[in-house]
């Protein structure tokens, strides 16, 4: 009997933990370039740059918090397309299904193989726009570069039922990329 009394503690307590459990989400995102420039005439005159983009955020759904994120390495093949649903179609390293109401973050990185573009926007319906300024919009991101965008305020970029964020090959062949989306549920 007092071992199954142990049992029936430990079990309750298991289960008392997994209900209790919580995800935060915190830190700091830099940009810093690494950048020194030179010019040499009869002085040398040098400038160096500090950071570009410093932004501290806790977790949250107000000003400078965000309590979702959903990160993936991706590939397309020739002019393939795929649509990422913000509103309830991703899932995050948990295994938590996000449905965010606002988008703080979303940052892609295109690999430097790449010989091909990838292009945000311009879903087909549903489109996660308020970003782009306005529907039927795209962003190109060139082989090997790198898009960034942040909005820390409290309105970021609003997602309701426009949760659809379209991402496409913009050539014939594969290409791979990083993505980042960070955000809010309320």
């Amino acid at each position: 009997m007092k071992r199954t009394l142990k049992a029936i503690t430990f079990i309750l307590g298991l289960c008392a933990a997994i209900i209790a459990s919580a995800e935060t989400f915190s830190g700091t995102t830099l940009v810093r370039p690494r950048w020194v420039h030179t010019k040499t005439a009869a002085t040398t005159a040098t400038e160096t740059f500090g950071n570009l983009y410093e932004w501290t955020f806790t977790s949250g759904h107000t000003t400078n918090q965000m309590d979702q994120l959903w990160t993936d390495q991706r590939t397309l093949t020739n002019a393939a397309t795929e649509t990422l649903d913000l509103a309830g179609g991703i899932t995050n390293t948990f295994g938590t299904v996000l449905t965010m109401a606002e988008v703080r973050l979303i940052a892609v990185g295109s690999a430097s193989a790449n010989t091909d573009t990838i292009i945000l926007g311009n879903a087909a319906s549903n489109e996660f726009d308020s970003w782009l300024g306005g529907t039927n919009q795209t962003l190109i991101v060139r082989p090997g570069g790198f898009f960034f965008l942040a909005a820390p305020d409290v309105t970021a970029y609003t997602v309701s039922t426009n949760g659809n964020l379209k991402i496409s090959n913009g050539g014939t062949n594969s290409v791979t990329y990083d993505i980042y989306i960070g955000g809010a549920s309320q």
